[in-house]
C-alpha cells in the first residue's frame, strides 16, 4: 500500500443531500472571469423546490483519471455530463482526490427542470455539499461553508446562495463581509415579517427554455445597458438590505417587480434580443397588480430567467392569496400547476435521490 493510499480514510461509500432552489429578488445577470458576478444579488432559499442528489464513491487505486457517471431522474444526460466535466476541472485543486475515485451521481428535482426555477442552483449546491461530505469521509478535513459555497459557484453562480437557508447575498456590496466568490447569510439583518415569506410558483410552462441562462449571461458582455444595469443592481441591493431590516413591504414590492422586469428587459434589448415570457406570464402580472390595488394587500411577483411567475406575499395573507391564485391565476398555468412554497431553512443530509418530499 503506497503512502497516498494510506492517507484516505474511506475507500468507498455514499452520501446524500437535499438542497433547495432559491429565488433572487435583486438579480444576478452578467459575469466575468470564472463565475464572478458583475453585480451583487440577494435571494431567499425555498423549502419545497429541492434537488435530491446522491454520490457513491469508490477508490480506483491511483488511476489519476477523473471517472464519473451521472443520471438525472434515472436517465443519462450527456449534455449535463459535459458541464460536470468543466465543473470538476475547476474544483480539482480544492478536491485533488477526485482523480483517485470513481463517482456515481444520481439527481432528481421536485420541480420542472430548465423552466425558470433555479434548478442549477439546487443541483450544484446539493452536489457541492455531497462532495464536501465525501472529502471529509476520505480525508478527515471538514470544509468551511464559504468553501462549499465557492465550490457550488463554480458549477452555477446562483448555487452559491443555495448552500444556506433563509436570506442570502452574493457579490461585493456595502456589507463588509460580502464577496464575489461565495455567498453569505444575512438572516440576522432581516425583519421577522420577511422570515416567513410565501412563494407560490406558477408554472406557466415546464418546457425547456429556448435560451439558457449561460447564453443570457454571455449576451450581457456587450450589452448597451450593461453599465446602467450594474449601477441599478448595486443601488437596489443597498435599498433592499434596508427594506429587509425594516420590514417595509411597500418598498419591497417596488424593488422586487422592478428587478424582475429589468431582467427580462435586458433579455429583450440584447443582441440578439429574445424573450422567455409567455402571453400568460404577462396576463398573470397584470392580474396580480390589479388584485393588489383592489384589495390593498401585500402581494407582488418576481420572475427568474423563464416564463414562470413567483407570487410573493406574507404568511398573514396566505389564505386570501392562495384563493386568488386558485380562482384567478391557476387557469393560466400549464395543467393548472402551482407549487406553493415558502422560505426554507436550507439543505439537509436526509434527502436521498429517488425520495419525494
Amino acid at each position: 500500500m503506497n503512502n497516498k493510499e494510506q492517507t484516505y480514510l474511506s475507500k468507498s461509500g455514499q452520501v446524500n443531500y437535499q438542497s433547495p432552489s432559491n429565488i433572487a429578488i435583486v438579480k444576478y445577470w452578467g459575469k466575468t472571469g470564472i463565475q464572478i458576478p458583475v453585480n451583487p444579488s440577494i435571494s431567499f432559499t425555498l423549502k419545497n423546490a429541492v434537488t435530491h442528489t446522491s454520490v457513491a464513491y469508490q477508490y480506483t487505486k491511483g488511476n489519476n483519471t477523473l471517472d464519473f457517471s451521472f443520471a438525472f431522474e434515472g436517465k443519462n444526460n450527456p449534455d449535463f455530463e459535459k458541464k460536470l466535466q468543466v465543473f470538476f476541472d475547476r474544483i480539482m485543486d480544492t478536491l485533488p482526490w477526485l482523480n483517485e475515485y470513481k463517482l456515481q451521481i444520481n439527481s432528481e428535482n421536485t420541480f420542472p427542470h430548465s423552466s425558470g426555477i433555479a434548478s442549477s442552483a439546487s443541483s450544484y449546491s446539493a452536489l457541492a455539499l455531497c462532495l464536501a461530505k465525501v472529502h471529509f469521509q476520505i480525508t478527515g478535513e471538514e470544509l468551511g461553508i464559504n468553501t462549499v459555497s465557492n465550490i457550488a459557484r463554480l458549477g452555477s453562480g446562483s448555487a452559491c446562495r443555495s448552500v444556506y437557508g433563509g436570506w442570502n447575498t452574493w457579490g461585493t456590496s456595502s456589507l463588509p463581509n460580502s464577496d464575489d466568490e461565495y455567498a453569505i447569510n444575512i438572516d440576522d439583518q432581516v425583519h421577522d415579517d420577511f422570515k416567513n415569506i410565501q412563494d407560490s410558483i406558477l408554472i406557466v410552462s415546464s418546457d425547456k427554455k429556448s435560451i439558457s441562462s449561460t447564453v443570457g449571461h454571455q449576451l450581457m458582455k456587450n450589452h448597451p445597458y450593461q453599465a446602467g444595469r450594474i449601477e441599478q443592481a448595486k443601488q437596489n441591493t443597498n435599498a433592499l438590505l434596508d427594506v429587509l431590516k425594516k420590514g417595509n413591504w411597500a418598498k419591497f414590492i417596488e424593488i422586487t417587480e422592478s428587478e424582475a422586469l429589468s431582467l427580462h428587459g435586458l433579455m429583450m434589448s440584447s443582441t440578439p434580443g429574445y424573450t422567455l415570457l409567455h402571453p400568460n406570464s404577462l396576463k398573470i402580472v397584470q392580474l396580480i397588480r390589479e388584485f393588489r390595488e383592489q384589495k390593498n394587500v401585500n402581494i407582488c411577483f418576481t420572475i427568474d430567467a423563464g416564463p414562470n411567475i413567483h407570487v410573493l406575499y406574507p404568511l398573514s395573507n396566505k389564505k386570501e392569496i392562495e384563493e386568488f391564485i386558485e380562482n384567478s391565476l391557476a387557469k393560466y398555468c400549464s395543467n393548472n400547476v402551482v407549487i406553493n412554497d415558502e422560505l426554507g431553512f436550507g439543505p439537509n443530509e436526509t434527502g436521498v435521490a429517488g425520495a419525494k418530499s
